[in-house]
């Protein structure tokens, strides 16, 4: 897979959240078409907020959700 930015920077204390979050994209059940589409909602959520931190773990986000598109997409 291609590399993806890195999420913001977290306490140690706070990194399960983001195993959590990689760990159910990559068990989930939605199709290539609906992660690159709430891929797409989640840039737009990021347009809209004037908080940096914010706007970085939802730019994050949307780069695991084309990742785990293209790949489900390369299996097939």
């Amino acid at each position: 897979m291609a590399p993806v930015n890195p999420w913001p920077e977290v306490r140690d204390d706070d990194r399960w959240a983001i195993e959590l979050i990689e760990d159910r994209l990559e068990n989930t059940r939605q199709s290539p078409a609906e992660l690159r589409a709430r891929a797409v909602e989640l840039r737009a959520e990021a347009q809209r907020t004037d908080m940096t931190g914010i706007r970085d773990a939802t730019l994050a986000l949307a780069e695991r959700y084309e990742q785990v598109a293209a790949a489900r997409t390369a299996a097939r």
